[in-house]
Order: C-alpha cells, then structure tokens, then sequence
C-alpha cells in the first residue's frame, strides 16, 4: 500500500511539473476574477438591487402560490404533451418550498446571501464546464500523452502492476480536479464577498432533494452544490480517462469527451424527455446539481437514480480501459 501511494505521489509530481498544469490553475484564477467582475459590472449597468421585498401578508400571499402550483402542477400531470412533463418536477419543488416556509414560519429572505449570489454566478460562468475542460485536458495528457513521449514504456519496466500505475494516474487527475474545485469555491466566495458584502454567511437554506427538504447552512448547501457539479465532471473524466488507456490518443480522449460533454448529453436529455428508455442513456441525467437548483426535469427520475446510473456507466468505462490496458502491448 505504501509503494501505492509513493506511486501517487510520483504521478501528482509529473502532474505538476507539466507547464500547463499551472497555466490552466492561473487560467481558472483568471476566470474567476474576470466572472464576478463581470457579473458585478452587469448589476450596477442594470441597476439591480440586492434587496428583496417581502410583504408583511407573505404567508398568505405564498399559500395563494401554492395552491396556483398545485393546480398547475395537475394540469402538467395530465397533459399528453411531453414538453409539459418537463415542469413536473420544478413545479413539485416550488410547492414543497412554499409549504415549508408557510408550516415553519420561515420569512422569505429580503436580501440574497454571498452564498446565494455565488451559486449563481458558478452556474452563469460555468466554472463546472470549465473545469471539466481543463482536466480533460490534464488526464489525456497524463495518460495519453505518455504513449506519444515513450515514457510509458519506463513506468511499465517499474515493480507496479499496470493497474496500479492506471489507478496512481487517475487518483493524481482527481487530486489536481479536487484543487481547482476547492479554489473555485473559496475565490468565488471572496470575490462575491468583496464585490457584493457578506450578507448572510450564517444563514440557513432549504435543499431540495427530489423527494423532501432539507433546511440546513447555505454554505453547506453550497457545497453540496459545487460537489454534485463535481461528481458531473468526474464522469466525462473517467470517459477521457478510459479513452486515453484504450485509443493511446490525446486528441481523441480530448476531443470524444468534449463531444459527449456538449453534445452527447443534450441529444440523451431530449431522448429522456420523449421516451422512457431515453433516461437509461448514459450522460443524459449527469446534471446532478440540477435536482436540487430546479428540480428533476425528467418525469420518473430521481437525483439517487441519476448518481447510480451514472456510477454504473463509469465503472463499465474503466473496466474496458483497465482491461485493455493490461493485455495491451505497450
């Protein structure tokens, strides 16, 4: 196990070494500052305020929502048209939002959180598609690139099992991912800080998961969030992953993931919302976030279903990657 994890941290030091590791770091830091600057330009341009205004008759004025919802939330159950469908479950979240508020006397907020802004300038910027983007990029290098420089064939001459050598590469790919998330949140954070004041750091928040609410801290809502949004980039990784280990091509792991990234998963998304086998393709419910920012926007589908058709699709993936890179010729 100890030479497992000098394997590790040999791989992390190869990682790191590479010059466009630290470009792509620079380059999110970047992203970050320009982003909420960006967003904070756009809210004074536009004059938008921060504050909310709550009516002293709020319960009333939210249980008359709520009853609209219900009824239209039966209208969207009967309707044969399937783009109806599609609201099914944002409406299910609004009620059960509303209920909540009104059952435990929870005023709605009159100004948003650093927390609240900050989730929505992660999902604006996209910091999720960029970071999946730069570890692509990372793991088709680790991996794929070491077949094109020769130095795969030094790695194999060691005392590793392959398998070990494949595993030290992705668990070095997931560290490197795991540090752009972790500077994702807290420099977006700070930002939002900064740019906007940190109202309500120590506020509580509801979270939706497909089914009831949970009401705890908006900054660990937060995070589940960024981490639900991680787990998304994880399996277009493992894709590039696997790709890498079978086709020994940059470009192609590159590119066939980037292709299932922005493609793939919209024409799986309409397939799941017109037809019922459609929600067992792979990719199309990866959104995982979405469950609790909106609601399941595919009739029958659940976040823990998403998460475990997704997990199985990610182990068939790198089983066929390990498995032909241990019989493969090197």
């Amino acid at each position: 196990m100890g030479s497992f994890f000098t394997l590790v941290s040999i791989e992390n030091t190869k990682l790191w070494k590479r010059l466009s590791t630290k470009i792509m770091l620079i380059i999110m830091i970047v992203i970050i500052i320009a982003a909420t600057g960006i967003y904070k330009y756009y809210t004074v341009s536009q004059k938008a305020t921060n504050n909310i205004s709550v009516s002293d008759n709020w319960k009333q004025e939210l249980q008359k929502n709520v009853d609209l919802q219900k009824n239209q939330l039966k209208e969207n159950e009967s309707d044969t048209n399937k783009g109806a469908k599609v609201f099914i479950g944002m409406t299910k979240k609004s009620i059960a939002e509303g209920e909540y508020r009104i059952n435990n006397n929870i005023k709605p907020e009159s100004k948003n959180s650093v927390w609240q802004i900050s989730a929505e300038v992660a999902r604006v910027a996209g910091y999720s598609g960029i970071i999946a983007l730069l570890l692509i990029i990372s793991c088709a290098a680790l991996v794929a690139g070491e077949f094109s420089e020769g130095t795969m064939k030094m790695m194999i001459s060691r005392p590793y099992k392959r398998s070990e050598i494949l595993s030290a590469k992705f668990l070095a790919i997931i560290i490197y991912g795991l540090v752009l998330l972790a500077t994702t949140f807290i420099l977006n954070t700070i930002m939002i800080g900064l740019l906007f004041g940190f109202n309500g750091l120590g506020d509580k928040e509801m979270l939706w998961t497909t089914s009831n609410i949970i009401y705890m801290p908006a900054v660990l809502k937060t995070i589940i969030i960024f981490g639900l949004n991680f787990l998304q980039v994880l399996v277009y990784v493992i894709l590039a992953f696997a790709i890498s280990a079978i086709s020994r091509s940059r470009s192609m792991a590159t590119g066939f993931a980037l292709f299932s990234l922005l493609v793939v998963s919209g024409i799986a998304q309409i397939a799941a919302m017109y037809f019922s086998w459609g929600k067992y393709l792979p990719f199309g419910l990866s959104n995982f976030a979405s469950f609790v920012t909106v609601g399941a926007t595919i009739e029958g589908t659940t976040l823990a279903f998403a998460l475990g058709l997704s997990a199985i699709y990610s182990i068939i993936f790198c089983f066929v990657g390990y498995l032909v890179f241990e019989k493969r010729d090197i």
